[in-house]
């Protein structure tokens, strides 16, 4: 047999293709992790946004079934995930900012739009419409008035020959 003979140019080739591929890897591993974090933080931004929102619709809601009694000029509602501070800057305007308990802030006005009262509304009661009003029946042979009622209509039954 004969011995092989390497060359010095080959020695070190084998190292230095692995080096490559551990460095290709590794600057993969770091992309989706740094992906996947982003993604994460992304996620828990918007699940905030949601519960400052959910707080925000509950206490308007609660705001609006509040103001058919009286005036609320500021008000603090407690929750579990945190609390909504009410400010009223205008006569039909507030301000509603909630705060959850690990410091996200969100902010909305809320405008009231001022439902009609009784006063408001005017009913004017006079005669009916004449063309309303029913007529009796001179040609009914069974006595009665050829009224109807409720929109359901009486048919006149003949007897004889008229």
């Amino acid at each position: 047999m004969m011995p092989i003979k390497r060359y010095m140019s080959e020695e070190g080739s084998l190292l230095l293709s692995t080096f490559h591929l551990l460095l290709f890897i590794s600057f993969l591993i770091l992309s989706v992790t740094g992906v996947v974090y982003n993604q994460l933080m992304q996620l828990q931004q918007i699940s905030q946004s949601y519960e400052a929102k959910a707080l925000i619709e509950v206490s308007e809601s609660m705001l609006k079934d509040r103001l058919v009694w009286e005036d609320v000029e500021t008000a603090t509602l407690y929750f579990s995930q945190g609390h909504v501070e009410i400010l009223k800057e205008t006569d039909a305007e507030y301000s509603l900012v909630a705060y959850l308990n690990n410091r996200y802030t969100s902010r909305q006005r809320f405008i009231v739009e001022p439902d009609p009262t009784l006063e408001e509304i005017l009913i004017i009661q006079g005669d009916p419409d004449p063309a309303d009003v029913p007529l009796a029946d001179e040609n009914s042979s069974t006595g009665g008035t050829g009224e109807s009622s409720g929109g359901v209509e009486e048919k006149e039954t003949l007897t004889g020959n008229e």
